[in-house]
């Protein structure tokens, strides 16, 4: 398991900090702002997309005037072109949490990007540096089919990361081939107690409130630009792995005219709208899973909850 080296412990004391999560579209970032408003708490992104700069309307970024009612960290903070990977946020949460622990003030982090969530709740297994020759000749193959060789190699994990993971599974297959090991048997070592310094609150919406809300939220950022940004982010930027991620993805192979096998999809816009929307829905469950894994202290429903959800943080933070 890798520990943070040469920085002082932000929960030397019996404060904990709160992770705040739950699937994409729940409701978080709203939220989160109007905890850290109530309870004068500063804001930790741990949203996968938010780290990279000019991934703004497909990330569901918070606003300037919403960074400016709250203090927010760890957004933009890598180029698009370079990889922003879970033991760098490790190290950079624990830096954070430092400086503003250090100032006399609290935090709440927040994100729905699983990886990231673990490597703060359950601490990171060791795994080989990467090679460049083994790795160009995986990223010649297609994600697809960089995934059923990932599924023959590693079922257990495959399911885990998903197939529209590109990054993730060239990783796990680069680190089969260098240490001989499964990444879930890797994973397997790993100690089962979540790190006590940190609280994993998860909150959901009922199943059709949360398909409601997935697709009114992909047509407002269809309606604010996010084709355009894709196509630019394509341009100035055709390596970035983040264009692979959720949304963006499907953006770019109805730009290339590539249609997924086995659906017809309806002409024009409104097919690439119910492709994004099937690919959130797929992602929603997927992040319940890893949430359920990664043993919360706290499930919360939305809205009615939020009563509780205030009161509890409140008596935590006043420890």
């Amino acid at each position: 398991m890798v520990q943070s080296q040469g920085l002082t412990s932000p929960h030397e004391s019996a404060q904990k900090t709160v992770i705040l999560t739950g699937p994409t579209a729940v409701g978080k970032s709203r939220l989160a702002i109007e905890l850290a408003e109530t309870l004068d708490l500063e804001i930790i992104n741990a949203d996968s997309i938010c780290f990279y700069r000019e991934f703004d309307v497909g990330s569901a970024k918070p606003t300037d005037e919403e960074r400016a009612q709250v203090p927010h960290h760890l957004i933009d903070v890598a180029s698009p072109d370079e990889t922003y990977h879970a033991a760098r946020f490790y190290r950079d949460c624990l830096q954070v949490l430092d400086e503003i622990h250090s100032r006399g003030k609290q935090a709440l982090i927040v994100g729905g990007s699983g990886f990231y969530l673990k490597a703060l709740r359950m601490g990171l297994w060791e795994a080989p540096s990467t090679s460049p020759e083994f790795r160009a000749t995986l990223e010649a193959e297609p994600t697809d089919v960089l995934f059923e060789r990932l599924q023959q190699v590693d079922a257990i994990h495959a399911q885990k990361i998903g197939v529209n993971d590109r990054y993730r599974i060239v990783r796990a297959l680069e680190i089969y081939e260098l240490s001989g090991k499964k990444p879930s048997e890797l994973e397997a070592e790993m100690p089962d107690t979540p790190d006590a310094r940190f609280e994993l609150w998860v909150v959901d919406r009922d199943k059709d409130e949360l398909s409601r809300r997935i697709r009114d939220r992909i047509g407002t950022m269809l309606e604010q630009g996010w084709m355009d940004e894709t196509k630019r982010l394509r341009e100035r930027y055709p390596e970035s792995k983040t264009l692979h991620a959720v949304g963006y993805q499907q953006i770019l192979d109805f730009l290339d005219g590539i249609e997924p096998p086995g659906r017809n999809l309806r002409q024009g816009i409104d097919g690439l709208r119910d492709e994004i929307e099937l690919a959130h829905r797929q992602l929603a469950k997927q992040q319940r899973t890893w949430f359920k894994n990664l043993k919360p202290n706290e499930s919360f429903v939305l809205d009615q909850d939020l009563p509780r959800i205030k009161e509890k943080l409140m008596k935590l933070h006043q420890k």
